[in-house]
């Protein structure tokens, strides 16, 4: 049965409701609504690697407040999402999977319940599939605000090198093997690269321990060559064009998780796409601290406003 993970500190937003989906291929996906009163609008909110939907409790309410009716789903292989599918198929095409389960939740889920304008919000990993989507010409979207979205792993050569090593890996049998990592940085404060909230960075360490084997730990062989080949795919010539929801890249300053310096070679490559840096922000710009996340919403507010006559 579908849940929420509780923990004091992180109350469950109230008129949640929590609920299971399958896609054609039979994984059984976990999603939640957050309706608003006077409802606006729509906010799709996806998250990246390793996280479920109750880590965003705090800004499922910051959308409310501004009258917009949340939708969210755990992306297969994380949180109470199907964690099987992606092994079977060998990691092979999995971000364009993402990408699919992404549109039918909106189509068959998320329109039936809820009412546009839609606006899509993700976060790292979220924005690849993401990404995907809205260059296939998807309609859904009035507009598409990326938070430090994963457009790749790390700076070249240090991308390339990384690839090769994780597609041999993987074609040795080895894709469903953890990659080796020295710091775990959700779980450590001192030093970490994700936020500089202690506070946000506790919540999540101990949603994690509530969480139990719905964490995930280390990124796969695998999921890693997945990521590489999807990001070259995106930085193919052309492969942006389609793209024509006006879309806000959100990137953080003081970014050291992914290579940030990417997110300005991709809005470089289609004129809906724009750029905004937030200053001295690590990568969860989301979990940041308070000037940084009113920072980032003000960011928010200002693109989607042309949507509501503003």
């Amino acid at each position: 049965m579908s849940r929420f993970f509780e923990i004091e500190g992180n109350p469950v937003p109230d008129s949640a409701e929590v609920f299971e989906f399958k896609p054609p291929d039979g994984a059984k996906l976990r999603a939640a609504f957050f309706p608003a009163d006077n409802a606006r609008g729509t906010v799709i909110l996806m998250t990246g690697w390793s996280e479920f939907i109750e880590k965003y409790f705090e800004t499922v309410e910051d959308l409310r407040a501004r009258k917009f009716n949340v939708a969210m789903m755990d992306w297969r292989g994380q949180g109470l999402s199907d964690r099987e599918t992606a092994p079977r198929t060998k990691w092979r095409a999995f971000f364009a999977v993402l990408r699919d389960d992404l549109r039918l939740f909106v189509e068959a889920h998320v329109k039936p319940r809820f009412g546009g304008p839609y606006i899509l919000m993700t976060h790292s990993m979220g924005g690849m599939p993401a990404l995907m989507l809205l260059a296939s010409g998807y309609p859904a979207f009035e507009r598409a605000v990326l938070c430090a979205p994963m457009t790749r792993l790390f700076p070249e050569p240090q991308n390339k090198m990384t690839g090769f090593a994780a597609a041999l890996a993987s074609a040795i049998g080895m894709a469903a093997k953890p990659v080796m990592r020295t710091t775990d940085h959700a779980d450590v404060f001192e030093d970490n690269i994700f936020t500089s909230d202690k506070r946000r960075h506790a919540r999540f360490r101990d949603l994690r321990i509530a969480a139990g084997e719905s964490a995930n730990d280390s990124p796969s062989y695998g999921w890693v060559n997945a990521a590489i080949k999807a990001s070259d795919a995106i930085h193919a010539p052309g492969a942006l064009d389609g793209i024509e929801t006006p879309t806000l890249i959100i990137t953080a300053g003081a970014e050291k998780q992914i290579d940030g310096a990417d997110h300005a070679e991709i809005a470089d490559r289609n004129d809906n796409i724009s750029l905004e840096t937030i200053p001295g922000a690590l990568h969860e710009i989301m979990m940041e601290r308070d000037e940084l996340r009113s920072a980032y919403f003000k960011a928010f507010d200002a693109f989607v406003a042309p949507v509501f006559g503003g």
